[in-house]
């Protein structure tokens, strides 16, 4: 007959083996390729800081980190993909203040958002990077009361191109500081709104520096005012909205790492250590300077505190401005 205590030990030896199968598991993470899902399209500013990031992690970490864009819907598209993914490490999401921040606030009490603060662990902030205001190169205005006054004289014929909701969000404050009347125009991303601002199809438009650069490389478009409390470096010619007169315009938009909520807590330390170490290598350091960003080396305490005040900071831009999803 078989005995309790031989059962008993039987049971302790698969829970051993259980155990050490998990244990082993964590160590050699990650064991496959990574994906990184981007919520945007190519050549947006957040598409392109995701791939240099992924190419250093895939050195760090020594396995392919690819990415994947998952476009449409202010990002929820991408964000609903990566809350409902395995939370192994595996399936992570390039966020931005869009996608884990404005949206929050922009869909509250709405089932359409289909995820929340909750469900999503930050590994670490990938780069902070100020907004300007972009004009086509031979535009007639030099300084944004040029663009202002004009506004004024003729209401209404004024549009504002928005890519996404922190643009959106920019274009309504600016409306209600200058009380100038303004038709803001959405677009799919900010790439397209400002490709129409060159073209002469739309007034101006707001957007990062990292996806404006080529642009402004190019002489089809140039900056007007710096929602920052310093100039950009690329742009050192555009005043801040704050020397020209608007107190608090500061408008930052950033992107993060997000992974879904339950991954453990020791690949969330590895991904924010391979995150730190890409923002620090020469090239990153570079690419952030050249399109205004701030680097950005947070602990992952840190980046938990961060991510906090930031759907807070969003919140209260929308509460104020009471601008609605386009």
């Amino acid at each position: 007959m078989f005995k309790f205590d031989n059962l008993l030990k039987a049971v302790l030896v698969l829970r051993g083996i259980a155990a050490s199968g998990v244990a082993h598991a964590q160590e050699t993470w990650p064991a496959r390729p990574i994906t990184l899902v981007v919520p945007v399209a190519a050549g947006s500013g957040t598409d392109i800081g995701a791939r240099l990031v992924a190419k250093h992690m895939a050195g760090t970490l020594n396995v392919p980190v690819v990415v994947e864009n998952k476009v449409g819907a202010n990002g929820m598209i991408a964000a609903q993909f990566v809350a409902r993914a395995r939370p192994d490490g595996y399936v992570l999401l390039v966020g931005n203040a869009t996608s884990n921040a404005a949206n929050y606030a922009f869909y509250q009490g709405q089932n359409k958002l289909g995820y929340t603060p909750a469900s999503f662990e930050i590994a670490g902030a990938m780069g902070l990077f100020p907004m300007s205001l972009y004009v086509a190169a031979n535009a007639p205005w030099r300084t944004l009361g040029d663009l202002v006054a004009d506004a004024k004289r003729q209401p209404g014929k004024f549009n504002c191109g928005s890519g996404n909701s922190t643009t959106q969000v920019a274009c309504e404050v600016l409306r209600k500081q200058a009380a100038i009347d303004i038709v803001t125009v959405p677009y799919k991303g900010n790439p397209q709104s400002l490709m129409d601002v060159a073209g002469g199809q739309l007034s101006f438009a707001f957007a990062d520096a990292a996806v404006a650069q080529a642009f402004v490389d190019g002489r089809k478009l140039r900056a007007l005012a710096v929602a920052a409390t310093q100039r950009n470096p690329s742009t050192p010619e555009a005043a801040t909205f704050i020397e020209q007169g608007y107190a608090g315009f500061e408008i930052t938009t950033w992107l993060a790492m997000f992974a879904p909520a339950g991954t453990p807590p020791a690949i969330l330390e590895r991904l924010n250590g391979a995150i730190r170490q890409s923002n620090q290598t020469p090239e990153a350091v570079q690419s952030r300077v050249r399109s205004g960003g701030v680097v950005v080396t947070q602990t992952l305490p840190e980046a938990r505190r961060w991510i906090d005040a930031e759907v807070a900071r969003w919140g209260h831009f929308i509460q104020v401005t009471g601008v609605k999803p386009e």
